[in-house]
């Protein structure tokens, strides 16, 4: 039986199911004989492929079913044509799904590429204008301070140089009085203004000098007479620290066993003090 004798117009799943029919075979017999779920067989009678698999499987399965019908293959898959345009538009929506999903990620990495730049440009604002105010901010003080500095050394020179003028014209204006008057008054004010600075020298206190060779690393903090601080912190190992200051001198050593002493250019012997402890003395050493 051809499909031509049965209808020129049907469809291949209209000649299938009505040879299935002719020869009064049911859709589950079909199924059973040719190893396929009546799900396949019904979708091969309603011209349906497109959960059938590829065109190769369907075409088996046509075949198939021809031979069990007793159909001439060649002329029943001649009305095979429905899967090819079921597959280009098939094709078609995957392409413009495609397209149109590499349309949105394109629009998606704009927008991202779009508010990194602006989180960028923000940053790069705010550091520059923290900046821009830090430096407002220190400029104006450093200005202000280099003046300041100048106008006082201006006032101080002009309040220097303004005795020594008044000094320079009073003496010019007295000087021809004390010629005349007595000539040896200038002698005595020359002699008492060379002694003056003598007497200033003669009453500055002398200064000692303390040494200390550091073989290890030691803290130490020193107090003079006059209760300033001249030494302070920790000292490491080979340093040598000369200080100066007026004597008697407050001493603290942290690891005084590891530290020579000279105290101006006299060997200070520190064996007497405790040991395993920082010492406290001073020097010179009270007998």
């Amino acid at each position: 039986m051809s499909p031509e004798s049965t209808e020129q117009q049907a469809s291949l799943g209209q000649v299938l199911a009505s040879a299935r029919k002719d020869a009064n075979l049911t859709i589950e017999a079909v199924a059973d004989r040719l190893k396929l779920s009546p799900k396949h067989i019904t979708k091969l009678e309603q011209d349906d492929y497109t959960s059938l698999g590829p065109i190769t499987f369907v075409k088996g399965y046509i075949k198939a079913y021809c031979t069990l019908l007793q159909l001439d293959q060649a002329q029943t898959l001649a009305l095979f044509q429905a899967p090819e345009s079921v597959a280009e538009n098939k094709s078609m929506q995957s392409f413009s799904r495609r397209t149109e999903k590499e349309a949105n990620d394109s629009r998606l990495m704009l927008v991202s590429y779009v508010i990194l730049a602006i989180v960028l440009g923000s940053s790069g604002f705010m550091y520059w204008q923290t900046t821009s105010n830090e430096n407002d901010v220190i400029v104006p003080e450093v200005q202000s301070t280099e003046p300041e500095s100048e106008a006082s050394v201006t006032e101080n020179s002009e309040e220097n140089d303004t005795p020594s003028e008044a000094v320079l014209t009073t003496e010019g204006a007295v000087e021809p009085t004390v010629e005349k008057a007595e000539t040896d008054k200038p002698v005595l004010d020359v002699v008492e203004a060379e002694q003056a600075p003598v007497e200033e020298i003669s009453s500055t206190p002398d200064l000692n000098t303390i040494v200390m060779h550091f073989k290890d690393d030691s803290w130490v903090e020193i107090f003079d007479a006059s209760s300033e601080r001249i030494a302070f912190g920790v000292k490491k190992a080979g340093y040598t620290m000369t200080v100066q200051g007026v004597a008697p001198f407050s001493v603290v050593l942290g690891r005084h066993q590891q530290v020579d002493v000279e105290l101006d250019g006299q060997s200070v012997d520190l064996s007497s003090l405790p040991r395993n402890r920082s010492a406290k003395f001073k020097l010179p050493l009270s007998e």
